[in-house]
C-alpha cells in the first residue's frame, strides 16, 4: 500500500461495519481545511516573499464526495519569519482561508480532484501562470491537469485544464481507457508518481502533431504550443507511474507488467502509444535525468527491480530503450519508494523497505548508451521512508530530507559526513514533501497524512542539520480515524467548530 498504512484501521471497519451507518459520500468536499494529504508543491510568488503552497488531499475515507486541490497564500498566514528563535509550543495557525467560501462552498483557489492523490508536477507556465499535474489511483485512474494564477494582490486562482467545471476529475485523462479491450493493456492500476521532462526540439515537428485550434514552434531548442486559445506555453513531457501491476487478459493474474505513461503537458491526450512497457513489476516514482529517466520499482517476487532507466532519446519509437539496473542484486531490499538525483548527476538516492533504508550510488557516464550504477552504501532509516528531496549544497555533498512516514519524523541525511539527523514534533503520518529554498538554508513543508495538517520546518543552515526544527502547523488537526468524535471531523462539508 503507498498510503501510509493505519494497521489497525482494517480490524475496525470490520469490527463497526454491522454498527456504523454507511457514509454519505454526496457530503460536499471541504475546501477550508487538508483532510488526508499527500501531494505538496511549494511555488516561489511573483515578488518574493513566502510564496504559495498548493496541497493535494486524498478523501481516503471517502467521507466527502471528491478529493481537493488547494493553493494557499504563505503570505497571507502568520507564519514564523525564517531563521528566528522558535517559539515553545510550536505556532498553530488552524484556519488556512483568508477569504470566505462562496455561497455554495466553492472557492476560486480550490479544485475538486478523484479521490487518493499520489504525487505533484509543477510546470511554469509564465511569470504568473503554472500548470499542476496530480495524479490519482481511484476509478478510471485519473491525471489531473490544474491551471494556477497568481494576480498582483497574491490572490490565487485554480481552474481545470480545458474545463470550466469546479470538479477536475471529470475532464481528467483517465489511464485505464483500454481495459476493455480484449487484451486489457496497456492500463496503469494505481496511477502514483508524477514528473516533467521539457520536450526539446532542432525544429518544430519534432515537438508533436499540429491540430485544429493548436500549433507548435521551437525556440532555442525548447518546444513551445499555442493550444485551444490559451497563451502560447513551454511543453513538457508529463511521466505518471503507477504502483499496482497490469495483467493480461484483465482480471486473470497473467502476464503481469508496469508502464511509464507519457503524455503531453499542452493536451493530456492518451493513446497506445503512450505506454511504455518496463516489464515485469509496478512503478512507483521517477527522477529525470539529462538523457534517462530513473524510475524507482514496487515489490515483486523474490525481490522488487528497484531502478529501471528509460532512454528519452527512444521512448518516442516503438521499441524504446529500458534498462534494468540490477542494483536489487547488491542493495537487498523488498522494493522501492522515493527517488531523487544530485544536482549533477554523478548520484542517485533512492528509498527501500523491508527493511527501511536509504540506497546511495554513483552513476558512470549518465549521458551513455548504458549507464552504470555502483552502490556507495546503505542507511538504515526510520519506519515507512516515502518521500525524498535533495538541497544542494555549494562546495559541499548533498543534504537529504526524508519523510519517514510510521516514525513521525524527517530524516536529513549528509552525504559529506555520513551524518543521519532526525526531526521530531513533525506529526502523525508525514508523507509528501516541497522545499524552499532560503539563501544557504531552507524551508521545508511536510503534509501529516493521519492528522490532516502540513508541517513547517526550518532549516537557517543546510551545513548544520542539527538545527533544523519544526516552527509552525498549518490547517486544523483532524484524528477522524481514531477519535471519531473528534471535533475536527467534519459531517457536512462546513468549518468545525
Amino acid at each position: 500500500m503507498t498510503f501510509p498504512k493505519f494497521r489497525w484501521l482494517f480490524a475496525v471497519v470490520a469490527v463497526g461495519a454491522s454498527a456504523c451507518p454507511a457514509v454519505d459520500v454526496s457530503l460536499p468536499t471541504p475546501l477550508d481545511r487538508f483532510y488526508f494529504p499527500t501531494a505538496i508543491t511549494h511555488l516561489d510568488g511573483p515578488d518574493g516573499g513566502n510564496g504559495v503552497l498548493v496541497v493535494a488531499s486524498t478523501n481516503f475515507d471517502k467521507r466527502f464526495s471528491a478529493g481537493s486541490l488547494i493553493a494557499v497564500n504563505l503570505d497571507a498566514l502568520p507564519l514564523p519569519a525564517f531563521g528566528a528563535t522558535p517559539t515553545s509550543p510550536v505556532t498553530q495557525i488552524p484556519v488556512i482561508r483568508t477569504t470566505p467560501l462562496e455561497a455554495d462552498g466553492g472557492a476560486p483557489d480550490a479544485v475538486r480532484i478523484a479521490a487518493f492523490a499520489g504525487q505533484m508536477a509543477a510546470l511554469p507556465l509564465s511569470n504568473d501562470r503554472v500548470r499542476l499535474f496530480v495524479a490519482t489511483r481511484s476509478e478510471k485512474q485519473r491525471v489531473h491537469a490544474v491551471d494556477l494564477t497568481i494576480g498582483n494582490t497574491g490572490a490565487l486562482t485554480l481552474t481545470c485544464l480545458n474545463s470550466n467545471e469546479r470538479d477536475c476529475s471529470l475532464n481528467a485523462t483517465s489511464l485505464n481507457g483500454f481495459e476493455q479491450t480484449e487484451t486489457g493493456i496497456p492500463r496503469a492500476p494505481g496511477a502514483f508518481g508524477v514528473a516533467l521532462r521539457a520536450r526539446t526540439c532542432s525544429k518544430a515537428e519534432e515537438c508533436g502533431a499540429s491540430r485544429d485550434g493548436g500549433s507548435y514552434e521551437c525556440t532555442q531548442n525548447r518546444c513551445l504550443a499555442t493550444f485551444d486559445g490559451r497563451p502560447q506555453e513551454p511543453v513538457s513531457d508529463v511521466m505518471v507511474t503507477h504502483i499496482s501491476q497490469a495483467d493480461t487478459p484483465l482480471g486473470s493474474a497473467k502476464d503481469p507488467r508496469g508502464y511509464l505513461v507519457k503524455l503531453g503537458s499542452e493536451s493530456m491526450t492518451v493513446s497506445e502509444r503512450n505506454f511504455v512497457n518496463l516489464s515485469t513489476g509496478a512503478s512507483h516514482a521517477i527522477a529525470v535525468g539529462a538523457r534517462w529517466n530513473y524510475v524507482s520499482g514496487r515489490f515483486i517476487s523474490p525481490l522488487g527491480n528497484l531502478i529501471r532507466l528509460v532512454d528519452r532519446a527512444s521512448w518516442d519509437s516503438d521499441s524504446p530503450t529500458v534498462v534494468s539496473t540490477q542494483v536489487e542484486s547488491v542493495f537487498r531490499v523488498a522494493e522501492a519508494r522515493g527517488i531523487a538525483l544530485s544536482a549533477d548527476e554523478k548520484r542517485v538516492y533512492l528509498l527501500g523497505r523491508s527493511p527501511d533504508a536509504l540506497l546511495v550510488a554513483s552513476i558512470d557516464d549518465p549521458g551513455s548508451d548504458a549507464p552504470k550504477l555502483s552502490v556507495v552504501r546503505g542507511i538504515p532509516l526510520p519506519a515507512e521512508p516515502n518521500e525524498i528531496v535533495v538541497l544542494s549544497r555549494p562546495g559541499m555533498a548533498d543534504l537529504l530530507a526524508i519523510t519517514c512516514t510510521a516514525a513521525g519524523v524527517i530524516a536529513l541525511y549528509d552525504d559529506q559526513n555520513d551524518v543521519l539527523t532526525q526531526v521530531p514534533g513533525v506529526g502523525i503520518q508525514p508523507f509528501g514533501l516541497a522545499a524552499d529554498r532560503r539563501g544557504a538554508g531552507a524551508r521545508l513543508y511536510a503534509t501529516n497524512f493521519q492528522d490532516g495538517r502540513v508541517a513547517v520546518i526550518d532549516l537557517p543552515d543546510l551545513a548544520t542539520p542539527q538545527s533544523a526544527r519544526v516552527v509552525a502547523h498549518l490547517g486544523r488537526q483532524q484524528l477522524c480515524l481514531v477519535r471519531s468524535t473528534d471535533v475536527s471531523c467534519a459531517t457536512d462539508g462546513g468549518v468545525a467548530p
